[in-house]
């Protein structure tokens, strides 16, 4: 009867080891940062209406699979998720988050001359924040 208990626990164990999110997080993490870097260069290259336009199609490009890897990863949680990655995700989003806001800081006199541009920006603010709400 010992041995049958404790293959149960082992057993458990392997299950509860099995469904760590960590490895999921990770991978997003890594193409989500890739994405926003990308966007940040191509404004920073060309902070007009069409360094905007090329901005959002690099975020098109990739969003469907950050929506999926999202969609996968934003529900985890306690034993599913580490404590480092958990802050290592935290941190990654508000990393993201100001440095658009730090692009969008740099080129502000571009921006604010070219209407275009400053509304673009804001649809592409828009459309980011939305992929990646919690409630989607």
């Amino acid at each position: 009867m010992n041995k049958l208990n404790l293959l149960l626990v082992i057993g458990c164990l392997i299950l509860v080891m099995g469904c760590s999110k960590d490895a999921e997080i990770n991978a997003f993490i890594t193409e989500f940062d890739a994405a926003t870097n990308e966007m940040i260069a191509k404004i920073d290259a060309d902070p007009s209406s069409a360094g905007i336009t090329e901005a959002q199609k690099a975020f098109d490009g990739k969003k469907a699979s950050l929506k999926s890897k999202w969609d996968g990863i934003k529900d985890a949680v306690g034993f599913q998720v580490s404590a480092d990655t958990k802050k290592k995700l935290e941190e990654s989003v508000a990393n993201n988050m100001k440095a658009l806001m730090a692009v969008s800081t740099k080129n502000m006199m571009k921006l604010a001359v070219d209407k275009d541009a400053s509304a673009k920006f804001q649809a592409l603010l828009k459309d980011y924040q939305s992929t990646f709400a919690a409630g989607k």
